[in-house]
């Protein structure tokens, strides 16, 4: 990688980002290292892989392994969270950029935090940063958590600025009721239906029903068993994501899967 592409954001001096010696890229946040991970989405009919969500992995240098969960509670104020946030996509997508002419889109959380920190323009900094890499911020997928669904206004405001620079967007759901009422305000371009909260079938059909008529594709996650697995590739035109599909791995892949993984 391009040495120049380390400075890609404007970042306090306890945050930055390094190359390894198989050119894999690591971000730093104080004594911790942040790489990347990738989970493939698959399409249910085709098998084919329709992109990639990337996970953030800490290691704590000496020490034991940290959740990202407990990595951003570490920072105190808006200002080094929404750094931290910007760098650890930033991070993903260089890593990313590693498999050429990977296929799909690249699907990128941002921290519940975030939406209140920044108060207008989402997506402009980071989309900045996509411009130095080469990357249309098309490819990108914005994804925003559960817990951004309790203020709609708010998240309506989010993802139509992130819209506006290029992004495409995802909310993620919790079960129908919480899909139901996020789809009555905010269509965003796919809906994340967590396929635990809708084992049955009739849950399911019922979810990718009301998922199409808003214009919005439907993505079941934590999809972690065989039986469901083997179910829901009988559905047209959804995608798929769990350890039953497949698990994280280092690089993104270009796969396709019919019938049973091997």
């Amino acid at each position: 990688m391009d040495p120049a592409h380390f400075d890609l954001l404007p970042l306090p001096p306890r945050l930055g980002v390094s190359s390894q010696a198989d050119g894999t890229c690591v971000g730093r946040f104080l004594h911790t290292d942040l790489s990347s991970v990738f989970q493939p989405l698959i399409d249910s009919g085709s098998g084919a892989c329709a992109g990639h969500e990337a996970f953030v992995r800490a290691h704590g240098r000496g020490e034991l392994d940290i959740t990202p969960w407990n990595l951003f509670s570490l920072v105190a104020n808006d200002e080094a969270l929404v750094a931290l946030d910007r760098l650890c996509r930033t991070v993903h997508v260089m890593n990313f950029l590693r498999v050429p002419d990977i296929p799909g889109r690249l699907f990128l959380n941002v921290h519940g935090r975030l939406l209140l920190a920044v108060l207008e323009d989402h997506g402009h900094t980071f989309g900045q940063a996509l411009g130095k890499l080469g990357l249309d911020p098309a490819r990108i997928v914005i994804e925003t958590p559960e817990v951004a669904n309790l203020d709609r206004k708010l998240l309506a405001l989010v993802l139509s600025n992130y819209r506006l620079n290029g992004f495409a967007v995802a909310a993620n759901t919790s079960g129908l009721a919480d899909l139901e009422s996020l789809l009555l305000m905010v269509r965003p371009d796919y809906v994340k239906i967590d396929a635990r909260q809708v084992a049955k079938p009739e849950a399911m059909q019922r979810a990718i029903d009301m998922a199409r008529d808003s214009g919005t594709r439907p993505i079941f996650t934590r999809v972690e068993s065989a039986a469901q697995r083997d179910f829901l590739q009988t559905l047209p035109d959804v995608l798929l994501q769990g350890w039953a599909i497949a698990r994280p791995s280092a690089l993104p892949g270009r796969r396709v899967w019919r019938g049973i993984p091997h």
